[in-house]
């Protein structure tokens, strides 16, 4: 059998499932490597969410189609959120592909390899969706005590700037049982910290059992005694709930964090997107509810259609402070999407300007977080640490991949946690100053 390269593009929700192929994969017999010059085989799992993403994507192919006409690669294939939303397009924008699956039935990836491998140039096509629940299990990725468990796929929204129902199909929640099976197996694997992530975890349950169950889930998972941190990601603003605000709040493995992309502060511009308004209200009410809470939230800016005073409106709103973590993103239209039909469209050049003095004020607003953070002893999850003793680590505020860190001395090893006096700040990140020893788990076992 072949050696493969597995390359996830995208977003966590495309790690888990890159990582659920691998399991597929290995156990039919392909031996898996992370080094592309080490593969006869390539694979690169896409992402087409964005403008950003879908060029990413497609340079990514581009450049194992150049190794392949090189000879150093054998063959190719593609999967994932690219291939459901240019369908056999993607074969005549690049020849070199052998093979190539959407986002639904991922389990058949396992065709590619079956034999001596795929002949010629394949499509095989898929309804909107995503590998859910693998029959074989995960291989995670991370060499880290972290790992993201996937509460639910598609989207039961319809914003109008958006085509994740068109590429993931609609909104379904796994069975409560099948979460908490799962997160006891990444327990037993030495998993300590667990990030549940979906298109939109807070409407978790909404198909199964006809009401928003996350906080039922989540005092389910809060027993899984080898978890320490469980961090809640991509919550969408109407359906967080008093309950689950409640749980937030009264439960100590739960990390006062929220991910809640608003997308924007403007009434007029949220009703456009077809997004909940009145989001200062809710950020209120989560601020007043769960006063140590951290919020990290996404914005887009140059939706068709935007003023600046519609843009002042939401400069404003990120100068009160609300966010410790935030992400901005120009707007970028979709084909086939209500928005990009608009005839409103904001010059590229005004969106460029926009994001940036946005960012320019977050930054701000960051670095005041930071300062009000200098002095306080905080649990530090240790990600890097070098024999100098620099070490670099999260605490319960900051999520994996995407927020600051903090930068510190001392003794602490990675997939440990060390408690960390903050001293100073560094841009986004802070530093500090280990106190005392660190705490790990007694080894840690593949995930089977």
């Amino acid at each position: 059998m072949p050696t493969l390269c597995l390359i996830a593009l995208g977003c966590p929700k495309n790690i888990v499932e890159s990582e659920s192929m691998a399991g597929l994969l290995e156990a039919q017999g392909v031996a898996l490597t992370t080094d592309i010059s080490e593969a006869d085989y390539a694979l690169v799992h896409t992402c087409s969410f964005i403008a950003d993403a879908r060029g990413e994507s497609a340079a990514m192919i581009r450049r194992l189609s150049r190794l392949k006409k090189q000879g150093r690669l054998e063959r190719l294939f593609v999967s994932g959120c690219f291939v459901q939303s240019e369908g056999k397009d993607v074969l005549r924008q690049f020849p070199e592909i052998d093979g190539c699956i959407g986002t639904g039935e991922l389990e058949r990836i396992r065709e590619f390899f079956a034999g001596d491998g795929a002949r010629g140039a394949r499509y095989i096509e898929t309804p909107a969706g995503g590998l859910l629940e693998s029959p074989a299990p995960r291989l995670l990725s991370s060499s880290l005590p972290s790992a993201y468990l996937r509460l639910s796929e598609g989207c039961g929204h319809r914003c109008s700037f958006c085509i994740i129902p068109r590429l993931r199909g609609k909104y379904r929640s796994r069975s409560m049982g099948s979460v908490v099976a799962e997160a006891r197996a990444l327990g037993q694997a030495g998993i300590r910290e667990v990030n549940l992530i979906a298109q939109d975890t807070s409407c978790y349950g909404i198909d199964l059992y006809g009401r928003f169950a996350l906080a039922g889930l989540l005092n389910k998972l809060v027993k899984v005694r080898p978890l320490r941190w469980l961090r809640l990601m991509y919550a969408y603003p109407s359906a967080v709930t008093g309950e689950l605000m409640a749980t937030i709040r009264g439960e100590a493995k739960i990390c006062k964090y929220l991910d809640i992309p608003l997308q924007h502060a403007s009434d007029r511009i949220l009703r456009a997107m077809r997004r909940p308004a009145g989001v200062r209200k809710l950020v209120e009410r989560l601020k007043r509810n769960i006063p140590d809470i951290a919020l990290r939230t996404a914005l887009i800016v140059g939706f068709p259609g935007e003023t600046e005073r519609d843009f002042a409106e939401l400069s404003d709103f990120v100068s009160e402070g609300w966010f410790e973590h935030l992400g901005v993103f120009e707007y970028s239209p979709y084909p086939g999407t209500a928005a990009a039909r608009s005839g409103a469209q904001v010059p590229d050049a005004v969106k460029r300007e926009r994001k940036q003095r946005l960012m320019l004020l977050q930054k701000k607003m960051a670095a005041e977080n930071n300062r009000r953070r200098i002095g306080s002893v905080y649990e530090v999850f240790v990600e890097s640490a070098r024999d100098d003793g620099a070490c670099a680590g999260r605490a319960a505020f900051q999520a994996p991949e995407i927020d600051a860190r903090i930068l510190f001395r001392g003794t602490a090893r990675p997939g440990s946690f060390a408690r960390v006096r903050i001293i100073g700040a560094r841009g986004y990140d802070m530093t500090g100053k280990q106190i005392g020893g660190d705490d790990r788990p007694d080894g840690r076992e593949p995930l089977q």
